[in-house]
C-alpha cells in the first residue's frame, strides 16, 4: 500500500507549518526528517528544489511548496472553514496576511535572525522593519480583544492565516527570546503565539526525530 510521504526538518518554518496542517486536519504521512547537508537522493529525485517540505500523495503528486500542502490538507478534510467560511473578502484577508508574512517579513526576519550571513551593520534596520509587520498583527488582534473575541487573525476565527504565520513569528522570536518576551507593545500578539506553544499538539509537532534513511521503519505522522 502506498503511503503519503513528507520530507521535513524539525525547526525549518515552512515544515512546521505543513506538519500542523498534517496534523490538525487528521490527515497521515510517512516523515521523513531530512539532513539538511546531506539531503536523501528520494528528495532530490522528485523535486528539483529539494528543499523542505516535499510532500508525494499516494498516488505519486509531489506537492514542494508547504502553503500547497497544507491547502492539500485542508481541502482533503473538507475543513473549508479555514479559508474563510467561503467569503471572498475574508479570503483575500487570510491570503494577503499570508503573503506579506512569505514575502516581506520572512525577507526581514532572515537578514535579523541570520544577520552574519548578510549584512551585520543591516539586522536593526531589518528588526525594525519586521516589528513593524507584527505591531500590525498585534493591533489586529487588540482590536479583537478589545471586543471580547479570540485572539485570532481573521474575523477572530482560526484561519490558514493562523496556521501560516506562527512558524515564522516563532523564529522571530528565537532570535531574542527575552526581548520578544518582555516587550509589552506586542501583548497581543505574545498571547496568540502562546496558543499554539500550548497547544497540545505543539510537542508533537515539534518532536526530534532521527534523520530518514532506507533502513528506518516507517515513522507515521497525523490522524
Amino acid at each position: 500500500m502506498k503511503h503519503n510521504i513528507l520530507y521535513s526538518f524539525r525547526r525549518c518554518p515552512y515544515a512546521i507549518r505543513a506538519r500542523w496542517a498534517v496534523l490538525n486536519t487528521n490527515q497521515v504521512v510517512v516523515l521523513r526528517e531530512v539532513e539538511l547537508k546531506n539531503k536523501p537522493i528520494e528528495l532530490i529525485q522528485i523535486s528539483k528544489k529539494a528543499t523542505v517540505p516535499v510532500l508525494k500523495t499516494s498516488l505519486n503528486k509531489v506537492i514542494d511548496e508547504s502553503l500547497e500542502i497544507m491547502i492539500w490538507c485542508i481541502k482533503r478534510s473538507n475543513m473549508h472553514e479555514l479559508f474563510g467560511d467561503n467569503n471572498n473578502e475574508k479570503s483575500k484577508e487570510i491570503f494577503s496576511l499570508i503573503e506579506t508574512n512569505d514575502k516581506v517579513f520572512k525577507y526581514h526576519l532572515d537578514r535579523f535572525k541570520y544577520a552574519s550571513r548578510f549584512n551585520p551593520e543591516e539586522s536593526e534596520t531589518h528588526r525594525a522593519a519586521a516589528m513593524k509587520i507584527l505591531l500590525y498583527l498585534n493591533n489586529i488582534l487588540k482590536e479583537f480583544s478589545n471586543e471580547g473575541k479570540p485572539l485570532f487573525l481573521v474575523d477572530s476565527k482560526e484561519t490558514l492565516a493562523d496556521w501560516a504565520i506562527w512558524p515564522f513569528v516563532r523564529q522571530f522570536r528565537i532570535a531574542d527570546i527575552k526581548k520578544f518576551d518582555q516587550s509589552n507593545e506586542i501583548k497581543y500578539l505574545r498571547s496568540w503565539l502562546n496558543y499554539f506553544f500550548t497547544h497540545e499538539k505543539y510537542p508533537i509537532v515539534m518532536k526530534k526525530n532521527e534523520p530518514w534513511n532506507k533502513q528506518h521503519e516507517p515513522l507515521f505522522f497525523g490522524q
